[in-house]
C-alpha cells in the first residue's frame, strides 16, 4: 500500500463525516463548523509545541517531495480532520463515556498500525501519551461546547473566534510561504530549514491573527478599522524586510501578506456577520453591534 493512501482515506473519511453532521443539523451548522475550527486550532497549537519544538513524531505520508513539508501535511491530516472532527461527533451527538473510549481505542489502533506500518515515526512520543490527549480533549471539548450552547461570554466567543481564524490563517500562510515560497520568515533557531520557516511563519501569524480578530469582534463592519489592521501589518512587514526579518521571493511579494490579511478579515468578517453566536444575537435584539 502506498503511504498517501491512509493518510487519505482517514481525511476523506473525516471530512464525509463532518458533512454528514452539518446536513443533519442544519439549524446548529454554523456552530458546528466554528467548534471544529476552533479545535482545529487548538491542535494546531498543541502540534506547534509537541511536533515543531521539540520533534515528537515524523509522518511519512510521501505526497510531496520536501520531507519536513510532506510530515506538515501528514500532521495537517490529523489535526485538521481526524481528531478534530472526531472530537465534533462527539460533542454534537452528545455521546456516552463507553462509546468515547471506542473512538480512542480506535485512534490507538490507528496510530499503532500507523507506526508499525511505517506512516508515522515516533521519536520520544508514544501511542498512550495520545490517548490521554485525547481525553483531555474530550473533556475540553464538552465543556467548551456547552459555553457555545448556552449564552457564551465575550471571552468565549473572542477565544473562539481567534482559534478558529488561526486554523484558516495558519494553513494558507502555509501554503504561501513553505510550498511556494512566496515570503520566508526563518526564525534562525533550528538545522532544518524547513522547520525553521515554519516555526517562524507559525508565530507571525498568530501575531496577525490576533489583530484579525480585535478588529472583526470589535469593529466588525467598521472598513476604516480594517483598513488600519492592514496598514499597521504592512508597516511591520517593510520593517522586517528592511531588517532582513522578511524575505520575499520578488519585490512584489510585498503584497502578498496585506492581500492575505484583507482576505481573512473579509471571510472572517463575514461569518461573524452572518453566522457567530453572539452578533447574530444581538442584531434579533435590535441592539448596537461592534
Amino acid at each position: 500500500m502506498a503511504n498517501w493512501v491512509p493518510f487519505v482515506s482517514l481525511s476523506l473519511i473525516s471530512i464525509i463525516l463532518l458533512v454528514i453532521i452539518v446536513v443533519k443539523n442544519r439549524h446548529i451548522s454554523a456552530r458546528i463548523l466554528l467548534f471544529w475550527l476552533f479545535i482545529s486550532g487548538l491542535a494546531y497549537v498543541f502540534e506547534f509545541i509537541i511536533y515543531v519544538l521539540f520533534n515528537s513524531y515524523t509522518y511519512h505520508p510521501h505526497i510531496l517531495s520536501n520531507n519536513y513539508n510532506d510530515s506538515v501535511l501528514g500532521s495537517i491530516s490529523s489535526q485538521a480532520f481526524s481528531v478534530p472532527i472526531a472530537l465534533t461527533y462527539i460533542v454534537v451527538y452528545h455521546l456516552r463515556a463507553t462509546r468515547i473510549a471506542l473512538i480512542i481505542g480506535l485512534f490507538f489502533l490507528i496510530e499503532t498500525w500507523f507506526t508499525y506500518s511505517n506512516f508515522y515515526e515516533h521519536h520520544w512520543w508514544q501511542s498512550y501519551y495520545t490517548s490521554f490527549f485525547l481525553i483531555l480533549s474530550v473533556i475540553l471539548s464538552k465543556v467548551w461546547w456547552k459555553l457555545l450552547e448556552y449564552a457564551p461570554n465575550h471571552y468565549v466567543l473572542f477565544i473562539t473566534l481567534f482559534f478558529a481564524l488561526s486554523t484558516v490563517s495558519l494553513s494558507f500562510a502555509w501554503i504561501l510561504s513553505s510550498l511556494l515560497e512566496l515570503y520566508i520568515l526563518p526564525l534562525h533557531h533550528f538545522s532544518n530549514p524547513t522547520r525553521d520557516l515554519i516555526a517562524g511563519n507559525a508565530m507571525y501569524i498568530w501575531f496577525t491573527t490576533f489583530f484579525y480578530t480585535l478588529v472583526i469582534f470589535f469593529r466588525n463592519k467598521d472598513k476604516q478599522y480594517a483598513l488600519l489592521t492592514i496598514l499597521f501589518l504592512l508597516t511591520i512587514e517593510v520593517f522586517m524586510v528592511q531588517e532582513g526579518v522578511l524575505l520575499l521571493k520578488n519585490p512584489l511579494m510585498m503584497m502578498v501578506l496585506p492581500l492575505f490579511h484583507f482576505s481573512v478579515i473579509a471571510i472572517g468578517g463575514y461569518f461573524y456577520n452572518h453566522h457567530f453566536p453572539n452578533y447574530v444575537e444581538i442584531r434579533r435584539k435590535g441592539l448596537p453591534s461592534g
